[in-house]
């Protein structure tokens, strides 16, 4: 995720500034924030495991608050959901991500009863399609009674922009805590339903949806944030309660940053989009959520009732005249159009010469000997030429080449609405849509390099305009780096490509080789997760072979071929364990 930095940094900040939860009680993990209890807070496993534990056995105590918020990706492995740290890999899930399932039983043995769990997990690029999600956190949420709230439903995608340089979540979730709206766990989960897919929508984003899990139901009153109201900020901060983990995978590297970015623009939210409809927003203090029945919590604000029968007959008689009008208009004009030769130009059978009807400009023979009007010379020149397109027109066509979603498109639009002048009313909103179709040009290439397509990468950063100077200049960076990351694909391409090459059906041997030659490809570069699923697949065929060798009876080939088998992968233990089987056997032999 290019932004769980900024994300987990922006929470951390509400909650020592804002809310009254004292600093040194509060720990925040990413790449560059500091030691806490003479402890690094490098967000890897090993810390993020030791320091949650501590945190709990020795910082908390009864009646204190505790926030947990993770920021990063997640997998789904064997039925069970892993939060992959910043040394996480995805060739070795269970030995190298933190099981949730581990961290919400050290949340439960904490000596508080208020906790409140926030995970903003995406999924990894390792997921497989159709793979979910969420499920196993929201059950285990259910089963400990820790309330939870997840970013998005098992079968959704969180997601994040370059607009906000934050989540959909985390700005949705900043949004409401300091709306005053979110003060219990019904307000906080009522205002991330609306607001959360309302922000998608804005920034033409699939929908993502809020899941909360609260257990038993009475916790959805439980108040999540320390009750300030008569309590001076100095008071508040010291006094027990105000403990917070703010976690996040702290992953910035060019190739992992941009993973959140692959997005298509679905054609509902692209028309919802076009339509320009504007909603009243959730955190509007007296806004009433459809639906809700006002529950007490917001005043419900009403429409006055028109009981003015006279306004209404008035009404009616404009709404006549108008019609009547249009009417008559609709009726000129088909007398027009019908009769458009005799108003327009010289006819064919005008038998003048082009000196007489200069000397007659007020007089026209028509077609059929009769005399008609001419037009005057203003009116005519306006119906022979067109008017230039106003900036409503400009405006609309711009928006219509936003329709298939590609990077290429959104270009178009914004040299488009580009062209609607400052003096113009539209100019203002005209610009806000610049530049965010700017950015989506921006996350259209990130998510393209979180692919490893880096030649469509800078194919769409390329197409980013000079709107906003910053992201402009950050595109042009992400080209340079995007350059270097393809000469290093290709060369590791070329690598592979070369081991597959050299491997030899039943020759053990030479899958040992291919599997060297792989593993120069190091983690963080390109083709490194498919270097290690052809090494996964290489140590198992290694295994058949040696497999294959001791059914023959051929224990000692077997041995050897099994001690080819890397450390690391799936099929080493096994091979270790027939190992040692085989040997036994050839020592029985010996001895027989």
């Amino acid at each position: 995720m290019s932004y769980a930095q900024e994300d987990a940094e922006a929470l951390y900040g509400f909650l020592t500034e804002e809310a009254g939860f004292a600093p040194d009680g509060c720990l925040l993990m990413t790449d560059s924030s500091p030691s806490l209890w003479g402890q690094s807070t490098y967000p890897n496993r090993e810390n993020i495991l030791k320091l949650t534990e501590s945190l709990c056995a020795e910082h908390l105590q009864h009646g204190d608050l505790l926030w947990c918020f993770f920021s990063g990706y997640g997998v789904s492995y064997e039925g069970k959901d892993y939060l992959m740290p910043v040394d996480g890999n995805p060739a070795d899930i269970q030995g190298t991500g933190i099981p949730v399932e581990l961290l919400l039983n050290t949340l439960k043995n904490a000596p508080t009863e208020t906790v409140l769990v926030l995970v903003d997990m995406n999924r990894s690029q390792t997921v497989k399609a159709g793979e979910t999600i969420g499920t196993q956190t929201a059950e285990l949420a259910r089963e400990l009674e820790i309330p939870t709230v997840l970013s998005c439903r098992p079968n959704q995608v969180s997601r994040e922009t370059s607009a906000l340089r934050q989540g959909f979540f985390t700005t949705a979730l900043l949004e409401g805590l300091r709306s005053g709206q979110c003060m219990t766990l019904k307000g906080l989960d009522r205002f991330l339903s609306d607001r959360l897919p309302e922000l998608c929508d804005h920034h033409l984003r699939p929908k993502q949806e809020p899941l909360m899990v609260v257990n038993p139901p009475g916790k959805a009153h439980l108040v999540i944030l320390p009750d300030a109201a008569g309590v001076p900020t100095s008071a508040l901060a010291g006094r027990n309660g105000n403990m917070t983990v703010a976690m996040a995978d702290g992953i910035d590297r060019p190739q992992m940053a941009v993973a959140t970015a692959q997005m298509e623009v679905p054609e509902a939210t692209r028309n919802a989009v076009d339509a320009s409809v504007e909603r009243t927003p959730v955190s509007q203090p007296n806004a009433v959520r459809p639906g809700s029945g006002g529950g007490g919590d917001r005043p419900n604000s009403q429409q006055p009732e028109d009981t003015d029968n006279g306004g209404s007959d008035k009404s009616f008689l404009q709404q006549l005249v108008l019609w009547s009008g249009a009417t008559a208009l609709v009726l000129l004009l088909g007398v027009f159009l019908t009769n458009k030769s005799i108003f327009i130009g010289q006819q064919e059978g005008d038998s003048r010469s082009p000196a007489e009807n200069a000397q007659n400009p007020g007089t026209q023979k028509s077609a059929g000997g009769g005399v008609a009007q001419n037009q005057p010379r203003a009116v005519q020149a306006a119906t022979d030429s067109k008017q230039p397109p106003s900036s409503q027109q400009v405006w609309a066509e711009a928006k219509t080449f936003l329709k298939d979603g590609s990077a290429s498109s959104f270009n178009r639009a914004v040299v488009k609405a580009r062209t609607i002048p400052p003096s113009d009313p539209l100019y203002p909103q005209a610009q806000q849509d610049i530049e965010r179709w700017s950015l989506v040009i921006l996350d259209i290439a990130n998510g393209r390099a979180a692919r490893g397509n880096f030649s469509g990468a800078i194919g769409a950063a390329k197409l980013m305009p000079d709107v906003n100077q910053a992201v402009y200049n950050q595109s042009k960076q992400a080209i340079v780096q995007w350059e270097e990351l393809s000469k290093e694909q290709d060369v590791n391409a070329a690598l592979l490509s070369a081991a597959a090459s050299q491997i030899k059906r039943g020759a053990a041997s030479s899958y040992s080789k291919g599997i060297q030659q792989a593993n120069k490809i190091q983690p963080g570069q390109p083709k490194h997760e498919e270097a290690q699923q052809l090494i996964g697949e290489w140590s198992g065929a290694i295994l058949k072979i040696a497999q294959l060798r001791a059914s023959q009876g051929k224990l000692k080939e077997a041995v050897e071929a099994a001690s080819l088998v890397p450390s690391g992968t799936k099929s080493y233990e096994p091979a270790q364990k027939a190992i040692a089987n085989w040997k036994t056997k050839l020592q029985r032999q010996k001895k027989g």
